[in-house]
């Protein structure tokens, strides 16, 4: 009995555990920072990033901003339409593609391939839609705008480039990142160092 107890107690953590290719997030950084006003004088859309990595932290920062957990009650940095939060983020790096996962503020890896979505980007984050939670594209393609928004304005008090873009191959990356029937890839959003 004790030791069916002690194995129980094994698989459930292991379990519990992020496999190797997860990534576990630093706890964001959410004070400090430029004021409001000088980050939106600064927002714009800067094409040019020369490549080099973000560091954890920064990654951490920016998908927090993004669509994080801002509140006890797990509402997010973005509104949606009704409070449905059918937007998940992928953050596709140069070693895989990852799904955001908020509430423990950590990338679970969905593919280990190479893919490079932007050959300059230090992360392409893919805004992906959930059409069983909001089957309106109109109010998805705007939630979708609130969490660009974020990024603009994370790259902007941070010195970062970033362009918000609606042209990609959906298949490609629907496959890339193993979607479900219901989910939609919606936008992607380059974010790296400017040249």
């Amino acid at each position: 009995m004790k030791m069916q107890s002690v194995l129980t107690v094994a698989a459930l953590a292991a379990g519990a555990m992020l496999t190797a290719a997860d990534i576990q997030l630093p706890k964001p950084q959410i004070s400090g920072g430029a004021p409001l006003l000088t980050t939106l004088a600064r927002r714009s859309t800067n094409r040019n990033m020369d490549g080099k990595a973000l560091s954890k932290q920064q990654l951490s920062d920016l998908l927090w901003a993004a669509n994080g957990i801002n509140r006890p009650d797990g509402k997010r940095t973005a509104p949606t339409a009704m409070n449905k939060q059918e937007i998940s983020l992928y953050a596709v790096l140069p070693d895989g593609a990852y799904r955001y996962e908020p509430t423990t503020h950590r990338l679970v890896e969905v593919a280990a391939e190479k893919s490079r979505l932007d050959n300059n980007a230090s992360v392409v984050i893919v805004l992906v839609a959930d059409r069983d939670k909001q089957p309106g594209e109109k109010w998805a393609a705007v939630d979708c705008g609130f969490v660009g928004q974020n990024i603009y304005l994370y790259c902007a008090a941070n010195n970062l480039a970033t362009v918000f873009k609606g042209s990609f191959n959906a298949d490609n990356l629907k496959k890339l990142l193993k979607l479900e029937k219901n989910q939609v890839p919606m936008f992607i959003q380059p974010v790296g160092f400017p040249k």
